[in-house]
């Protein structure tokens, strides 16, 4: 195996992006340009260590290095760290280990066997982390610069979804060539403004009450093709949080450790906290039998504004 590429590599938190990505990347540069096919394996939690470790010694098939992935791993991590130590204080030289995790404990000994032969990637993208910073490297890996405002707009209109802005990127990317920098009017003429900004307004006058403010934000939201379906898909998404934070809070939890597990910005957590006190578990039961009768109307035809007007009302009571 090139001395490039390590024999372990442990991917921490749950950012389905930031988990894809670094995985790619690793196949990419263990296997080259060797089939994937034939020299990846990956494995779920409760696969037994014997065959994880029979895979890691097996000689790779017309490739140079074979690929074992384990996903969700803290449970087999927990369950098997010593022989996880023993097998990495002399590991195959054809084979490289990916675990994916959502913790690692620095303090363990097979995290310091790590820190020595592999290499640990960070895929948890946190509400105060450096988003502009993120944008200019993703556009840096397409050859492209940024402007501060071009960065700050993307930003603005697609929000803190890594996907989304990588997908917005892409095209960026291609709709400035031959130009090297993407500007802020690039953005404003192809990004539509239609993602978490809008979205957040959305919910933010649902979460207070406000009919008046929350029908003028859907307004905003109702200019690009498919927004109907596109509205109750964001809607749908917050009341899950919603849900989800109401059970953390049943079972203990502090309003403040309920919220921090959305992974929603940090400035949205008083209105979004509004929200969840607005909202009973019978209140949003019903919210949520609304949502699907509002699909089915819109699915069989009925005028989008009307039909999604009436739910926004609804949902603002």
């Amino acid at each position: 195996m090139s001395r490039s590429t390590k024999p372990v590599y442990v991917l921490r938190g749950d950012d389905a992006f930031l988990l894809d990505a670094y995985r790619r990347e690793i196949i990419s540069a263990v296997l080259g340009d060797a089939d994937p096919q034939v020299c990846v394996t990956a494995f779920d939690a409760e696969t037994p260590l014997a065959d994880v470790l029979d895979e890691l010694r097996t000689l790779p098939f017309l490739a140079p290095c074979r690929v074992v992935i384990l996903r969700d791993a803290d449970a087999f991590v927990t369950a098997n760290r010593e022989k996880l130590e023993q097998y990495l204080q002399s590991p195959s030289e054809t084979s490289t280990l990916i675990l994916m995790v959502n913790a690692w404990r620095s303090d363990w000994r097979l995290a310091k066997l790590v820190a020595q032969i592999g290499e640990v990637k960070e895929c948890a993208f946190r509400a105060d982390a450096n988003l502009a910073g993120w944008i200019a490297k993703a556009a840096g890996k397409r050859g492209k610069k940024i402007t501060r405002e071009a960065a700050s707009l993307l930003e603005t209109y697609v929000g803190r979804d890594l996907a989304c802005l990588s997908n917005e990127l892409e095209k960026l990317s291609l709709y400035v060539q031959p130009r090297e920098v993407i500007e802020a009017a690039d953005v404003a003429a192809l990004t539509p403004a239609t993602s978490q900004p809008v979205d957040y307004e959305l919910t933010n006058a649902i979460a207070g009450g406000d009919v008046t403010q929350a029908l003028k934000a859907l307004d905003d939201l109702t200019h690009s093709s498919g927004w109907e379906f596109k509205t109750l898909g964001s809607l749908a998404y917050h009341l899950r949080k919603v849900m989800a934070v109401q059970q953390r809070l049943a079972g203990g939890a502090s309003p403040q450790e309920a919220l921090r597990a959305t992974k929603m910005p940090y400035h949205l957590h008083a209105v979004f906290l509004k929200l969840v006190q607005r909202r009973s578990p019978a209140k949003l039961q019903s919210d949520f039998r609304k949502l699907i009768r509002a699909d089915l109307a819109l699915k069989s035809g009925s005028q989008p504004l009307p039909a999604m007007q009436e739910l926004i009302v609804a949902l603002c009571t």
